[in-house]
């Protein structure tokens, strides 16, 4: 009996949900604003504004992966901090107290949690402008989730004070953020269902398993090599921001 309960919730559950989301994609919401976006300055704009917001997604994940380069190059032990810091000890500015330590890690500190406060401004504008055009299902979760690691990026900039830090809380916030980005790219993948966009889909989907489970491992297992496993779930998100560029670029163009 009880299992039948959870079926029965889980259907209702279901057709709410779709119902919401139906709404916004091609129910009443829709409708309304159809004949708006149809005037040909309006379309121009917005056909501009959506290329301009693939360029940014492209420009963002590569900015990243580059600012992590240089301040790992800079760091104490150069490109062996791949393996020996996560991406917030990088971070962390010089002269941070960490467990009655003192922490020197890069000079280039600051450049990462430029990083930081870009991915957590952006992301989810360009999930609003970009992904909502070339996905059909899911919108709703993959979008919280696009907000969740928005938020839980600003406020990892933000906790980057040079005080006292708790390393084990601070890396609890970062994968639980980094989860967060990696489901986003996950339900995203699934949301897809044009042809053209297969490709992509199935990026979105194998780079979210591995981003997914990278961060997993780092949540329950300590391992030696944590900084590698928390780096692989990051990179996976930036490498699908620069993928995700060029498929709105792809989409706008037919």
């Amino acid at each position: 009996m009880k299992s039948e309960k959870i079926k029965q919730l889980a259907h209702q559950l279901g057709e709410q949900y779709q119902k919401i989301e139906d709404y916004f994609t091609n129910g009443s919401f829709v409708i309304k604003f159809y004949p708006f976006l149809m005037y040909p300055c309006v379309h121009q704009a917005q056909s501009l504004s959506i290329k301009f917001v693939a360029i940014l997604s492209i420009f963002i994940g590569i900015y990243y992966l580059f600012t992590e380069l240089i301040a790992i190059l800079f760091s104490e032990v150069s490109l062996a901090a791949y393996l020996h810091h996560t991406s917030f000890e990088l971070s962390l500015p010089n002269g941070t107290i960490i467990d009655n330590n003192v922490t020197v890690n890069s000079p280039l500190s600051f450049a990462m949690r430029a990083s930081f406060l870009v991915q957590g401004y952006l992301f989810f504008f360009i999930y609003l402008l970009g992904v909502t055009r070339i996905t059909q299902r899911f919108r709703l979760i993959s979008g919280f989730s696009a907000l969740l690691f928005s938020c839980g990026m600003v406020i990892l900039y933000s906790t980057q004070s040079g005080k006292y830090i708790e390393n084990a809380v601070q890396n609890l916030g970062g994968s639980l953020t980094f989860l967060c980005g990696n489901l986003a790219m996950l339900m995203i993948g699934f949301g897809i269902k044009s042809r053209r966009q297969s490709t992509f889909k199935n990026f979105s989907i194998l780079a979210g398993l591995i981003g997914t489970a990278a961060i997993f491992i780092t949540l329950f297992l300590p391992l030696p090599y944590l900084a590698l496993f928390e780096r692989l779930g990051i990179t996976t998100i930036m490498l699908w921001e620069v993928a995700l560029g060029f498929a709105i670029l792809r989409q706008v163009k037919k």
